[in-house]
């Protein structure tokens, strides 16, 4: 049952340039231009290009390369002229052959044929990254939601109790009058009158404040979605009362199911494993073919005295690296053990959240019915203690108390109504289904 926390529409003054924005619209508003995640988003694109570039390395490197050489380094010197002219054994002397020039222009080609399977992991591993990221900016979606529905249900309770404190004023202007009807029928004192002018200045100035905390709350929302503080915006709707129900049980299952939280480390104990495919690939041989085809002259690179083409396979093995190979696969095999111990961690703090939640939803939930109740108890109060006043049985004091009393249920009951809101959205964050359910937190 929808419950309305005043009877008359909050007016503010300015608010005739504002424009009324929903839930939805604030948190679209914060998914398209919270800072944060923009630069999540850029880093998952940067991930994106850390897995392409690894799929490149398992296509053919084709190189374009040109050399110049100039020595009399003997050994050098004759095989830079046999590049380019038969070698004349009898007129060389190999002892001092003088100096020698080459210029060399040509193609290379390096084909990777088996590293271990080193390659094919590095792959996965980039790509597994890219999830990684994915599950981080869900992360980061969920808070800034979060963050959008808090701000925006404190602008709705800033609202309710600049309402409250409407209702105050009037009532305190009601009271004003009634001291003075019966001050001028003889019945009442002057300080009546005077206690009754001061006790509605207090709540003229009660209204002050709440009319700022307004203001500062519609610049508290302009952040949280993305925007420079501003007030020139208004919320659609009213804070009121939703009912809701939740098993515990069945919201730490979907927790466990649904936060971004884990399903990262998922991935994270998944390239652990890559990791150790990695280190192992250290063990076994790898293998590459090459080829090389090019052009040799002596005076210019753009001539071309000779040509020259090389094909090739080279295969190594390390033998030996002072264990290091080792120490990296037991590495690899600890870094399983610890994102282990780091996803139950998770998995157990995420239900102490979810509990936490919870039961703060049921304490809300049962603080929203005292207060209700707290309101009808007030309201009745003070209807007896305005007829006894009237009629001289009941001083100004007691009527004022009275009055406070009832303004204080109120607030009470904003208070109480703001915070099972809240609880709400605590439970779905906690639950990790905010993002597509935070559509049920309006009517």
């Amino acid at each position: 049952m929808r419950i309305k926390l005043a009877a008359l529409i909050l007016l503010l003054a300015g608010t005739a340039n504002t424009f009324g924005i929903t839930l939805d619209e604030a948190v679209k508003t914060a998914l398209e231009k919270n800072n944060l995640l923009r630069a999540k988003r850029e880093e998952v694109k940067e991930k994106f290009y850390d897995y392409r570039m690894a799929k490149a390395h398992l296509l053919p490197r084709v190189d374009l390369f040109s050399e110049y050489n100039k020595t009399t380094d003997p050994p050098y010197a004759i095989m830079n002229r046999m590049e380019v002219k038969k070698l004349d054994m009898m007129g060389t002397d190999f002892n001092d052959p003088g100096k020698s020039q080459l210029f060399k222009t040509g193609l290379k080609v390096t084909v990777p044929i088996w590293m271990g399977g080193k390659l094919r992991t590095a792959v996965d591993l980039t790509k597994k990254e890219v999830k990684a990221a994915k599950e981080q900016l869900k992360k980061d979606e969920n808070t800034v939601i979060y963050d959008v529905v808090r701000a925006y249900y404190s602008v709705l309770t800033a609202k309710a109790f600049v309402e409250t404190a409407q209702l105050a004023v009037r009532d305190a202007e009601r009271h004003l009058k009634d001291a003075e009807a019966v001050y001028k029928a003889g019945v009442g004192l002057k300080s009546d009158v005077l206690r009754a002018k001061v006790y509605l200045e207090q709540m003229e100035e009660n209204l002050i404040k709440a009319k700022s905390n307004y203001s500062v709350a519609l610049r508290a929302l302009s952040v949280a979605m993305g925007e420079f503080p501003q007030g020139d915006i208004s919320v659609e709707g009213d804070l009121t009362y939703k009912p809701f129900n939740f098993n515990l049980d069945e919201l730490i299952e979907t927790a466990i199911k649904n936060r971004p939280e884990l399903k990262e480390l998922k991935v994270r104990l998944s390239q652990t494993k890559d990791m150790e495919k990695m280190a192992k690939a250290d063990f076994l041989p790898q293998i590459g073919a090459f080829g090389e085809v090019f052009s040799a002259d002596d005076t210019a690179p753009w001539n071309k005295e000779n040509s020259s083409w090389a094909v090739g396979i080279r295969a190594s093995i390390n033998l030996f690296s002072g264990g290091e190979k080792l120490y990296r696969l037991r590495k690899s095999r600890i870094a399983q053990l610890k994102v282990k111990e780091y996803e139950e961690r998770a998995k157990k703090g995420i239900a102490f959240e979810v509990s936490r939640a919870y039961y703060n939803f049921v304490s809300a939930k049962k603080r929203v019915d005292l207060a209700r109740a707290a309101i009808a108890s007030a309201q009745e109060s003070l209807r007896i203690v305005e007829k006894r006043y009237k009629n001289g049985l009941a001083t100004i004091t007691e009527l004022l108390d009275t009055q406070t009393a009832l303004n204080q249920a109120r607030s009470n009951y904003v208070a109480a109504l703001s915070a099972y809101r809240q609880a709400v959205a605590q439970v779905y964050y906690a639950a990790g289904i905010l993002p597509n359910r935070y559509h049920d937190l309006v009517e």
